[in-house]
Parts: structure tokens; C-alpha cells; sequence
């Protein structure tokens, strides 16, 4: 709640008013002047920030789904996460993601039947698809062309962010290559 303060023209106090018994002040927020905006050469007020890639991550698994959440924030992407298709297909009609990233086993829904549907709507056909899934095998030839890129569970973290990168226009990293053994086999538990 905002009302005006007495004590001072200008200024506005954001809280509660006050109460009989209730002694937390109200902080004092200041308009915004002028010089507070920046400004081009001929004063007129500019946006500064550029508009952030989204990417919307369809992943019933918490663990995995976080993780690539995680992931595309760090790297400065806005990432939004979906749990099955329905709330996929919803999202992604609202936001306009400028990437899919789709896991094809999901709950209610195939990912299958969710990619077809994202290929169908028109406000989702152009955005590039990156189907990351156990079960990424299993595409026909039909499905797979509806599939910018694929990849199979368990993955490096390293690569799958470049395939991500380059979807979205962005510079690739050099991943240096990795050699797994027998005692990295936890690594494929999931």
C-alpha cells in the first residue's frame, strides 16, 4: 500500500499505515527523477538492456529439469520449466521460447504427441526443438524431422550446453574430450 507522507512534499511511504501497537516504521521510497533515467544524446530516455534468449525446459524430473534449469540461468538465459505437456504446450503459447528443450518420457502426455502439437502451433513451429531423453532412439524417421537436434541421457553437461548455444545463435565453448572408464559408471545411473 502507498500513501503520501506529511512530512516531507515528494516523498512516499510504501507499508501499512500506522496503528495503535504497531511501531515498524514505513521505509521511505523516493520518486524518480530525471537524472535517474539514462538518457541518449538528445534526452531522450533509451532502453539499455537487451532482451534475454527464453527456454522453455519440458523435464518431469526434478532432479534433471533443475539442473538444466540451472544450467541456462548461469549461462544469462531466461529459463522457464514445464512439467508435462499440457502446461509445455501452455507456456510455450504464452512465452514464444526462442528454444524447446523437450524430454520425450513424459507423464499424461507423450513427448511425442508434445512435439507434433509444438510443430502444429503456429506460434511454436518456428522455435528450434532439442529433445534430451533416454528415449531419444526411439523417434522415427517422420518424428525426427520435426527435431532440431537430440540428445541421449545421460549426456556431458559441457556438450549440451553448445548444442543449446548454437540453437540459440550463440558462440560455442572448446569442450576438451573427456575419457570415461569402468569407474565412472555412476555417471550413468540415470
Amino acid at each position: 500500500m502507498w500513501y503520501r507522507s506529511e512530512e516531507e512534499e515528494g516523498e512516499s511511504m510504501r507499508g501499512k499505515p500506522h496503528r495503535k501497537g504497531h511501531h515498524a516504521r514505513p521505509r521511505t521510497v523516493r520518486p524518480r527523477t530525471e537524472e535517474a533515467q539514462p538518457a541518449a544524446e538528445n534526452g531522450t530516455v533509451t532502453a539499455t538492456a537487451t532482451k534475454r534468449k527464453c527456454v522453455l525446459v519440458v523435464e518431469d524430473n526434478a532432479t534433471i529439469g533443475g539442473l538444466l534449469v540451472a544450467l541456462l540461468r548461469e549461462e544469462g538465459y531466461r529459463a522457464l520449466r514445464a512439467w508435462d505437456g499440457r502446461e509445455a504446450m501452455k507456456m510455450a503459447r504464452d512465452r514464444r521460447p526462442d528454444l524447446i528443450v523437450l524430454d520425450l518420457s513424459l507423464p499424461y502426455r507423450d513427448g511425442i504427441e508434445v512435439l507434433r502439437e509444438l510443430r502444429a502451433n503456429e506460434d511454436t513451429v518456428e522455435a528450434p526443438i532439442v529433445v534430451v531423453s533416454g528415449s531419444a532412439l526411439q523417434l522415427t524417421p517422420d518424428d525426427r524431422a520435426l527435431v532440431n537436434d537430440s540428445v541421449a541421457k545421460p549426456f556431458d553437461i559441457d556438450r549440451l550446453m553448445n548444442v543449446f548455444r548454437r540453437h540459440l545463435g550463440d558462440e560455442e565453448i572448446d569442450v576438451p574430450d573427456r575419457v570415461y572408464d569402468k569407474t565412472d559408471s555412476h555417471l550413468h545411473s540415470w
